[in-house]
């Protein structure tokens, strides 16, 4: 061996003993690498360890996997047991380590795979059990199929069953049978609800938010959906809804020996007890205690870039827990060279009781301007009164609004009209559903107080379907909406415009007026009747960046009457960019017109339109 030779050993040792010395005693990344997996994804063996990766957007960076150094002397075992898991029981794993990090060689070798399955129960579960015949076993389906049986039966009302599942693993012919026993028992009621909390925020108001009633069939969806609406309320920082164990709510050993004796007489009353655990009378009492909010009051001002409105400044404030009783006070002020608007809102939960409804009373008062949006200015004072009703799936709205709207060029308007809104929402989620339905019915009618008074009725309907395959969400929203004019004229700006991002993408914020062809609007004149429908596909590209298609169709006819409409529709398509955060999708669309590409607009959104 030459001189130069020796010299690259001698090197090559030292730098490997200095990686090695780094790796057992250094908080530093290190790439590793896999070779000889199979079934199993590069990406999951990274996830178990938590390897990262640079942001795909980061092309100056090396791609490569890197983990704490310091998990090495436990990365063997962690795989060991991953395999195991994921119903390898044979796999040979192996590493090395050398200046370039930590690699692994992987002989998966032959896997469990599932015999038979069988189901005994006298309740529907066969569509939970995510195992399959002749399938890999894998310990996460099979406890996740665990999990999933306990959901449906908490959610259908029956909280005393004995349920058994066992996987017999034979690791000597690489087989398991998967074995489970369901008895359902007997339906289990909500019992007495206690409300443990302060004297600021009345019992009634935290009664107004559960979505469980005494003596309804248990639902662990409804203790969900009653989190979800207390919380909403911001008038807690802490909300704990659980069974009620000071109440004799949960059966005593003797008791369990005398009701589970004929079950089991092949067992002492020790393992008795033990099986069936401390069982629930088939009434239970709920115990509700909360902590009330301690910083009540926020504020935030922010400055921002839309589309059609460029550049503006907005400020919120808001009270929460306004002199108790879980009151909100907000007031909001967005100011920018086309749109300036201040808005107040009071809201005073379970106002009072309406036909067996808890019924809060909201008021809205309010002053904006509108310039260069349209080929009219427009100054607008309004008032709204709102007793409003919400249940788990269900919310009401009725009221009475009064406007006065000063248009340039035309006389003013003076509006008192009473409104209602229903709305009917059955999504897995109001942030980012995956799957759902929702419907919406909006309508208001001008009153004929004096003979100068415009008299119409008018009204909006929405219906909006998601549908999630294989991680691509599918939706669909479609909107009609019509006014029918009976005393007098209305002026434009209570007409049916469209376009902006919750409309059509193709075009800025109501820049659709009466639709003319499939290629021209006239965008001043609103219309009596409208139709928009939008049809969406979204995807993940890579972690929290997803991607959609979209498009959208828009019809607005001058025809005055109830659904009546043309077939001068604007066809546009498009497609965007969505980040998924807490709060909702931030999103980035592109649209365009179909027949005339120059028609064409970016729209920014933080929020799911479906």
């Amino acid at each position: 061996m030459g001189r130069f030779g020796r010299c690259g050993v001698i090197i090559s040792t030292l730098l490997l003993f200095l990686v090695t010395l780094d790796a057992k005693n250094m908080d530093v990344p290190i790439v590793i690498t896999f070779e000889g997996n199979r079934k199993i994804a590069t990406s999951s063996l990274e996830g178990v360890v938590g390897a990262k990766r640079p942001s795909p957007i980061a092309l100056w960076k090396d791609n490569r996997a890197t983990i704490n150094a310091l998990y090495i002397p436990k990365l063997d075992e962690i795989f060991r047991l991953y395999y195991q898991k994921e119903g390898f029981y044979d796999a040979n794993i192996s590493h090395k380590i050398d200046v370039y990090g930590i690699h692994f060689f992987i002989k998966e070798n032959k896997y469990i795979k599932v015999k038979d399955i069988e189901i005994k129960s006298d309740f529907y579960i066969d569509d939970l059990v995510q195992l399959r015949k002749k399938r890999r076993f894998r310990a996460e389906l099979f406890s996740n199929t665990k999990s999933d049986i306990k959901n449906r039966l908490l959610e259908s009302g029956f909280c005393n069953y004995d349920l058994e599942t066992k996987a017999y693993i034979d690791l000597e012919k690489y087989s398991a049978k998967i074995e489970i026993e369901l008895k359902k028992g007997s339906l289990c009621h909500f019992g007495k609800i206690d409300i443990d909390g302060s004297q600021s925020i009345d019992d009634e108001v935290v009664l107004s938010r559960l979505h469980f009633r005494e003596g309804e069939i248990f639902d662990i969806e409804k203790i969900k959906e009653s989190y979800n609406s207390l919380y909403a309320l911001e008038a807690f920082d802490k909300v704990h809804i659980k069974e009620n164990r000071s109440s004799k709510n949960l059966l005593t050993f003797e008791e369990i020996k005398k009701k589970y004796k004929s079950i089991y007489r092949t067992d002492s009353f020790d393992k008795v007890y033990e099986k069936i655990g401390k069982k629930r009378e088939s009434t239970i009492p709920m115990s509700v205690k909360f902590r009330e909010i301690e910083q009540k009051s926020h504020s935030r001002i922010g400055v921002g870039y839309a589309t059609d409105l460029e550049f503006q400044a907005k400020y919120h404030w808001e009270y929460k827990n306004f002199y108790g009783g879980g009151r909100q006070l907000l007031f909001d002020i967005l100011y920018s060279e086309k749109q300036k608007r201040i808005e107040n809102n009071f809201l005073n939960p379970a106002f009072l009781m309406l036909w067996g409804y808890h019924m809060d009373f909201q008021n809205s008062a309010g002053y904006s301007e509108e310039r260069n949006l349209h080929d009219y200015d427009e100054k607008v004072i309004y008032d709204k009164v709102y007793l409003l009703h919400r249940g788990d799936k269900w919310f009401h709205s009725i009221g009475i609004g009064i406007e006065n709207r000063d248009i340039s060029d035309d006389r003013s308007f003076f509006f008192i009209y009473p409104f209602m809104k229903l709305i009917y929402d059955l999504r897995d989620s109001k942030i980012n559903p995956k799957n759902g339905f929702y419907f919406s019915h909006e309508m208001e009618y001008g009153l004929p107080y004096s003979p100068d008074s415009t008299t119409y009725l008018k009204y909006l309907e929405e219906i909006r379907a998601i549908y999630t395959l294989n991680s691509v969400t599918l939706s669909g929203i479609g909107r009609i909406g019509a006014i029918k004019i009976y005393d007098n004229r209305l002026p434009e700006s209570k007409k049916f415009f469209a376009g902006g991002a919750f409309s059509n993408r193709a075009y800025g914020y109501d820049r659709i007026g009466i639709t003319s062809s499939s290629t021209d609007t006239l965008e001043n004149r609103g219309g009596y009747n409208i139709a928009n429908l939008t049809l969406e596909a979204n995807f993940p590209l890579y972690k929290s960046i997803h991607m959609g298609f979209f498009s959208d169709s828009t019809m607005i006819s001058e025809n005055q009457g109830v659904w009546e409409f043309t077939d001068r529709v604007i066809y546009s398509a498009g497609f965007g960019f969505r980040y998924m955060t807490p709060i909702g999708p931030f999103k980035i669309d592109f649209g365009f017109n179909v027949n005339k590409y120059s028609e064409n607009a970016i729209h920014f959104q933080i929020g799911q339109s479906f």
